[in-house]
């Protein structure tokens, strides 16, 4: 069949697109300049006083290390830069595989991407802008690190353009990935994991040597060679956006609304629920397994037969016993036991899957012929027990809070029950009730409960783990006050919250 020349200077470009959808948009705006420049004002008033207030604490801790942080402490301080880079470059990595790099709304994967137009035209300005704002946010996530790691100004400079660099060819290593539909970037991140396990252990375990410095000519060449990778890797993730098809973009079509509704409403519980719903739903099929036992006990049968099937919660569970050795080493003090705590606190919703979907979904509880009490504990009890092993996994770094092996043992008990109730409290919560009245703020109603919906979970964990570290009567209240939690949050409605 011909094609007809007319029909072909008729489909417009990608550029064109754009542009009318920007008139469009601008067309409907309903803010006046006067209103944008009082917001951007206020905006920008908020991010220089929170800016100048973290600069200055960030400070303050700075010259508290250089005069109290000797010996031992100065091993874990100058591996501070390193670890935080690891660990931000390992950030980028999880969001860039989770939302993919080569994203598109819902809507122009809907309307744009099927019109006759170039699908890289369409697809590389926000690639572009992926890039930029991954680049921006590693640097702004490692000034503290480089504040705090006692590094001059040319030193910051290079590391904060290393560390961005080494992010951005992450995140470039996730888009041809996914362009591609090949492993590498799932292999990329067990590595990236490993080498960040590996560091921490070592500074944890008292073998990791000071950073010898590195001469300047060295540290130039390293920053400039990964800026070269990052950039590299970029641009070829920018020409291969054009083969993508529209059912890789498809994953996060439906992602992309979910993340976004329940972080507006500030719902991590939801937002909880979405990558769960996510990470099981991967998986088109499950083999059955009939028999087990009978009972309460054939729900955590089956929470056993899930952790087998996906064990990754259970292993970062593991690799974060590193974290309370590492503040020990760094010369925590008594503080151990909240970084033990806390560290449980952020492993622990991982494990709790079985546990999530009764409380969260009240009709599959009521078809089991089990009393919510039941159902809750039965699917409690991998999740308790696996927090208790790593709370007292930390005992030989509670020896010098308590001084004596039976204190530290009970402490660590004090510890996995205080991880446990918070877990718990996170887990259990209610979403917010839209029916009660509003809140008046600046981006509208909200209900009541909303805000405080974030601050689930630490609020259990600061009223069991501050008490941890004044001695064996904090101890005794910290345990009381978390069987307590527990108590209450398993045999009934937990409130609003």
């Amino acid at each position: 069949m011909a094609t007809d020349p007319a029909a072909l200077a008729e489909v417009p470009s990608a550029r064109e697109l754009r542009a009318e959808i920007r008139h469009w948009r601008r067309g409907r705006a309903e803010l006046s300049w006067g209103e944008v420049l009082s917001d951007a004002y206020v905006a920008l008033f908020c991010v220089v006083m929170i800016a100048a207030m973290a600069g200055n604490v960030v400070l303050s801790l700075r010259r508290l290390a250089d005069d109290a942080c000797l010996a031992a402490c100065a091993e874990v301080r100058s591996a501070v830069p390193w670890l935080a880079t690891l660990a931000v470059a390992l950030l980028a990595l999880g969001m860039a595989r989770l939302l993919g790099p080569v994203f598109s709304p819902p809507a122009a994967n809907a309307w744009l991407l099927g019109s006759p137009v170039d699908r890289g035209a369409l697809l590389r300005p926000g690639w572009l802008r992926t890039v930029a704002t991954t680049g921006l946010g590693t640097v702004l996530l490692l000034l503290a690190p480089a504040v705090l790691g006692g590094f001059s100004w040319h030193e910051s400079v290079l590391y904060l353009a290393a560390g961005g660099a080494t992010a951005c060819a992450c995140v470039g290593v996730a888009a041809l990935s996914q362009v591609r539909e090949d492993p590498v970037a799932r292999w990329l991140t067990w590595c990236v994991t490993g080498a960040l396990w590996l560091a921490l252990a070592l500074a944890a375990t008292h073998r990791l040597e000071v950073v010898p410095e590195v001469p300047a000519a060295t540290g130039i060449a390293a920053a400039a060679l990964l800026v070269v990778v990052a950039g590299t890797l970029a641009w070829r993730a920018a020409i291969a956006v054009g083969r993508v098809s529209r059912r890789v973009l498809g994953y996060t079509e439906h992602l992309s609304p979910s993340l976004s509704g329940a972080l507006s409403s500030v719902d991590l519980g939801l937002m909880y629920d979405v990558l769960l719903a996510r990470r099981w739903g991967r998986g088109a099929r499950v083999r059955s397994r009939t028999g087990g036992p009978l009972g309460w006990r054939a729900l955590v049968h089956r929470d056993l037969l899930r952790a087998a099937r996906a064990p990754q919660p259970y292993v970062l569970l593991a690799g974060l016993v590193l974290v309370p050795y590492a503040a020990a080493e760094a010369g925590a003090g008594r503080a151990v036991v909240l970084a033990t705590t806390l560290a449980g606190l952020l492993g622990g919703p991982a494990l709790c899957s079985g546990l999530r979907v009764v409380v969260r979904t009240r009709s599959i509880a009521r078809m089991l012929p089990l009393r919510r009490r039941t159902l809750v504990l039965a699917h409690l009890v991998v999740p308790a027990t696996a927090l208790m092993a790593f709370a007292l996994a930390t005992t030989w770094t509670l020896l010098p809070v308590v001084g004596e092996d039976g204190g530290a043992v009970n402490l660590a008990v004090a510890c996995g029950l205080s991880s446990i109730a918070a877990t718990v409290r996170w887990v259990s919560g209610k979403p917010p009730n839209y029916a009660a009245p509003l809140v008046s703020t600046p981006a509208g109603g909200v209900p009541s409960g909303v805000f405080l919906s974030a601050a689930r979970g630490f609020d259990v964990w600061a009223i069991t783990a501050l008490p941890l570290m004044f001695g064996t009567g904090g101890m005794l209240v910290s345990s009381v006050v978390s069987v307590g939690v527990i108590a209450y949050l398993v045999s009934g409605d937990a409130g609003p919250g």
